[in-house]
């Protein structure tokens, strides 16, 4: 692989794949440690859907209690939850097909974070069953995003 210059300055790879008698040359538009800064970030995305999930259910009893209502309400939002995380994949992946990735991948970031801080702020059942909702399509849309 030789690297290739550009008027910016950063290296590109240029790599020769071996075809029938003709070498073919396939560049990259990003240099290694671009590579390296988007495959951090789409790690980083990724684990937050399966995190959120997860990390609700020792909760759901204290939360029951500090809201005052039955662990049957707060399991619905545990069902809400992953009826959106079904959801929302294909529609926020049509619009990313439209719109772009990068102005998705950050509203869904966005939503996300929002919905958390909602979520650590937040005193009714209502509002608890609203944000999980939005956490869900906020953690949800933006691995089908960076993917």
């Amino acid at each position: 692989m030789a690297p290739d210059a550009t008027a910016a300055g950063e290296k590109h790879e240029e790599a020769v794949v071996p075809g029938n008698g003709n070498d073919e040359i396939v560049y990259s538009t990003f240099s290694k440690t671009s590579k390296r800064w988007i495959l951090i970030a789409a790690s980083f995305s990724a684990m937050f859907s399966g995190l959120s999930s997860f990390i609700y259910y020792p909760a759901i009893t204290p939360i029951a209690e500090d809201l005052h209502t039955s662990i049957e309400l707060v399991n619905l939002t545990i069902t809400s939850y992953l009826i959106v995380s079904g959801l929302a994949p294909s529609i926020i992946g049509d619009l990313a097909d439209r719109t772009g990735r990068r102005p998705l991948y950050i509203a869904t970031f966005t939503i996300y974070f929002a919905a958390n801080i909602g979520l650590a702020l937040q005193g009714s059942y209502a509002a608890l069953f609203v944000l999980r909702m939005l956490q869900s399509a906020g953690s949800s849309g933006q691995l089908i995003v960076c993917v």
